[in-house]
């Protein structure tokens, strides 16, 4: 497994993401960082997971606005 570094990096959250975000650290009893990368992680591999079934030269976007 590769070396983990890790960087501060300054967001601001809306307040209804940041009341979800509590919610799951403090169910999970995990620190806020913790539950942000381990989403971030997930949607990587679902989106890579996505992007494999998507047919060679068909572009589709994964989010939609």
């Amino acid at each position: 497994m590769e070396k983990i570094v890790r960087k501060s990096a300054g967001v601001k959250f809306e307040s209804d993401v940041l009341d979800f975000l509590d919610r799951m650290a403090r169910e999970q009893q995990r620190s806020r960082s913790f539950i942000i990368n381990a989403i971030l992680r997930w949607y990587s591999r679902w989106l890579a997971e996505q992007q494999s079934k998507v047919e060679p030269g068909k572009d589709q976007p994964v989010i939609r606005l």
